[in-house]
C-alpha cells in the first residue's frame, strides 16, 4: 500500500552520495531537527530567503545605477537629512528622563 503524504506536501525522492547522506544525518542531529523533511524545509526556506535578498539587491543596484547625477545628489541630500534625524532621535532617547513634578 503506498504511503500518503500530508496535505499540501509533495513526496520527493533523491539519491545522494553516502558522504552527503552521512553529513545530512549528522547535521540533522546537530540542528535538532525533528525529521529529515523538516531539515530540508528549513534549508529550502533559508535558500529562498537568500535568493530573494540577492534579487532585491540586484533591483536596487539597477535603480541606483540608472539615476542621473542630479537624482544622485538629491538622494544623497535626503540620506544626509535622514541620518541627522536619526542621530538627534538617538541622542534624545539616551537623555536621562525628567521626573514628574520637577523642573
Amino acid at each position: 500500500m503506498p504511503r500518503r503524504t500530508a496535505p499540501g506536501k509533495e513526496r520527493l525522492t533523491v539519491s545522494l552520495s553516502r558522504e552527503a547522506a552521512r553529513f545530512l544525518r549528522a547535521f540533522r542531529a546537530h540542528a535538532k531537527s525533528p525529521s529529515m523533511s523538516a531539515l530540508f524545509e528549513k534549508m529550502v526556506a533559508d535558500l529562498q530567503g537568500k535568493v530573494e535578498i540577492e534579487h532585491l539587491d540586484a533591483k536596487l543596484r539597477t535603480y541606483y545605477d540608472t539615476l542621473s547625477a542630479s537624482d544622485v545628489k538629491e538622494e544623497s541630500a535626503w540620506g544626509a537629512a535622514g541620518e541627522a534625524g536619526l542621530a538627534s532621535l538617538e541622542e534624545f532617547e539616551h537623555q536621562p528622563k525628567r521626573q514628574a513634578g520637577r523642573r
